[in-house]
C-alpha cells in the first residue's frame, strides 16, 4: 500500500536535504581560505541555494511537523551566512555557530528522513484491507 501524503513528505525532504547539502559544500568552500578565490558562479549558486531554502523551509517543516524544532535554527544558518565570501569572514565562534546550528538541522531532517522511510515500508507490507482494519480500530472511540 502506498500513501499519497507521506509520499509527498519524502519528495519535500529530499528535496530539502539534498539544497542543505549543496549549502554546506558551498559553506566549507569558503571556510577553505587554502582555496583559490571564490567565482562569481559559486557566488550565484549560493545565492540561488540560500533563496530556495528561505522560500521552501517553513513551507516543508509545517508539512514535515518540524516547523517549531527547526525554523529558528535554519533562519540562523540562512541569516549568519549570507554569500560565500561572507562565510570566508566569520570569527571562528561565528564558524562553530553556523555549523553547530547546520549540522542541528540536518541531522534532524535525516532522523525525520529515516522515520518516513520506514512507515512507507511498514505500508508497503501491509495490505488495503488490513491497513484500513487498523485504522478502524485504532481510531479513539467517540461520546
Amino acid at each position: 500500500m502506498r500513501d499519497k501524503v507521506l509520499e509527498t513528505q519524502l519528495r519535500l525532504l529530499t528535496l530539502q536535504l539534498d539544497n542543505w547539502k549543496k549549502l554546506h559544500d558551498l559553506i566549507t568552500y569558503g571556510l577553505d581560505k587554502a582555496r583559490p578565490i571564490i567565482s562569481a558562479e559559486q557566488e550565484r549558486q549560493f545565492t540561488e541555494i540560500r533563496a530556495n531554502l528561505l522560500q521552501e523551509t517553513e513551507h516543508v517543516f509545517g508539512a514535515l511537523g518540524v516547523l517549531a524544532e527547526l525554523s529558528g535554527r535554519a533562519m540562523n544558518v540562512l541569516q549568519r551566512g549570507v554569500s560565500v565570501r561572507g562565510v570566508r569572514e566569520l570569527s571562528n565562534e561565528e564558524v562553530r555557530r553556523l555549523e553547530g546550528e547546520w549540522n542541528g538541522v540536518f541531522t534532524k531532517l535525516g532522523v525525520v528522513q529515516g522515520q518516513l522511510k520506514s512507515r512507507r515500508k511498514s505500508l508497503a507490507e501491509q495490505s488495503t484491507v488490513t491497513y484500513y482494519i487498523g485504522r478502524l480500530f485504532s481510531r479513539p472511540a467517540t461520546a
